[in-house]
């Protein structure tokens, strides 16, 4: 079980939930440019900006109130146009965002004396908006203050009305029918803050839970997201790894980056030890399912080994029985993720395959090459250097180390690619606010990967 951490649009008002047992900690950043962006994909559809235009209510205050400062009864009022806005974005430690969205507006009003007024205004929408809880416990962004601020009003033609009674007049008006746009988008915008709380599958063997755990922070610069990461079998059982080290991870500010994510090296750990279960990579390899330039023959062992030859005719071809003896182990040594794994090496012979001929402990100690795609963390391994001691022979002592290079090449051309096929499915990244991770960059910074998404 583990714990992970992230960095959103979220305040530091929410209940803290209680963390699990054992969690491990990951994790992310997202910036105020990034979530400018974020809301600026909203305002991009369609709907949101036309739930603004059309006739203003009376039930609103505007229209009554606009007749009776500009000196004429006014039939109708409409928004016609709103230009696409321009949103900037302010991070409030402790409360939430300070938003900005600057509009213009077209608007037509009718009088009962056939009089047209047409506008064109320039309008700033300043709200400030904090976070709360939902009856679920969800978290959402909640406007509790919302003003305009008139920046140009033009008059698109001759209307007998001062500026200063317009502008007052516009002032009052455009509270009631602006600031409701913002409800809307944070309205769209909320049901993405819970979409943290997800199960998400880890190929045909299992599962990883990201749930939402405790208080999310909000500071100047960023905003963190605390989730725990559960691994879970197809039975439902937990799957950890309780020899990994919880160490707080870390990241760089990184200005140009919208947003990073951390994963600790720890949630792969649990990611591996599911998929490369030790029954999962028990294999038999035959010198047909090698390359011709990978040779696993009689005389290429016996090249090796000559005591060999006693008891592996030159007319027999060896065979390989490779056994995990243990779960994978993950650790970061000099900038790399390396996974070890434990594993027995059966020489026999193809003919005689429950003869054993020797047996080989084996450290096979892998580099993780991690990629981004899909929105999952790709992971594929080559293999650094395996280590052989001699566990049991029937041939007299021999130098282990002679085997070292045929055994690797033989590794890498058959055994290696069996890991990769293991670990095609990936492991889905939690979905926070829709963010997109793809082709993001990755490296390992202390003892985590991080992520940081292109801008």
């Amino acid at each position: 079980m583990l714990k992970v951490w992230a960095i959103l649009l979220f305040g530091s008002l929410l209940t803290p939930s209680q963390g699990l047992d054992g969690a491990t900690q990951v994790l992310s950043s997202v910036n105020a440019n990034g979530l400018v962006k974020i809301i600026d994909n909203v305002l991009h559809r369609g709907d949101i900006l036309n739930s603004v235009l059309g006739t203003v209510s009376a039930g609103k205050g505007g229209l009554l109130n606009l007749g009776n400062l500009l000196g004429t009864d006014l039939t109708k009022l409409e928004i016609k146009k709103l230009t696409l806005p321009k949103v900037s974005l302010k991070l409030l430690p402790g409360v939430g965002v300070q938003l900005n969205v600057n509009t213009q507006v077209l608007i037509e009003g009718k009088s009962l004396l056939a009089k047209v007024l047409n506008l064109q205004v320039d309008v700033n929408i300043a709200a400030r908006a904090r976070l709360a809880q939902d009856d679920m416990g969800a978290p959402k962004l909640i406007v509790e203050d919302c003003k305009t601020q008139l920046v140009n009003v033009r008059l698109l033609n001759v209307f007998p009305v001062r500026p200063a009674v317009l502008n007052k007049a516009l002032g009052n008006l455009f509270p009631g029918v602006l600031c409701p746009l913002i409800d809307t988008v944070l309205n769209t915008v909320n049901p993405l803050l819970s979409t943290v709380n997800s199960v998400v599958p880890l190929g045909v063997v299992g599962d990883l839970q990201y749930t939402l755990a405790s208080l999310p922070v909000v500071s100047d610069a960023e905003i963190k997201l605390d989730l725990n990461a559960v691994v879970e079998d197809l039975l439902g059982n937990r799957v950890d790894d309780p020899t990994c080290s919880a160490a707080t991870v870390s990241l760089p500010s990184v200005v140009a980056s919208p947003s990073q994510l951390g994963l600790s090296v720890c949630l792969l750990s649990s990611v591996l030890k599911l998929l490369l279960a030790p029954g999962n990579l028990s294999t038999d390899i035959a010198a047909q399912t090698l390359p011709s330039d990978t040779p696993l023959t009689a005389s290429a062992l016996r090249g090796l080994i000559p005591e060999v030859s006693e008891l592996l005719p030159a007319s027999q071809q060896p065979l390989l029985k490779i056994r995990v003896l243990e779960t994978p182990a993950v650790s970061v040594q000099n900038g790399k993720v390396m996974v070890r794994l434990p594993a027995s090496i059966e020489v026999s012979p193809s003919a005689s395959p429950q003869q054993s001929l020797f047996v080989l402990d084996a450290d096979i100690v892998l580099s993780v090459q991690p990629t981004i795609s899909d929105n999952k963390l790709r992971i594929s391994v080559a293999l650094e250097r395996v280590g052989l001691r001699l566990a049991s022979s029937l041939i007299s002592d021999f130098n282990v180390a002679l085997l070292e290079p045929l055994i690797s090449d033989i590794l890498s051309a058959a055994y290696v690619p069996l890991i990769n096929g293991a670990l095609e499915v990936g492991i889905p990244l939690p979905n926070l606010l829709n963010l997109k991770w793809e082709n993001g960059l990755v490296k390992v910074i202390n003892n985590a990967l991080s992520v940081n998404a292109l801008a």
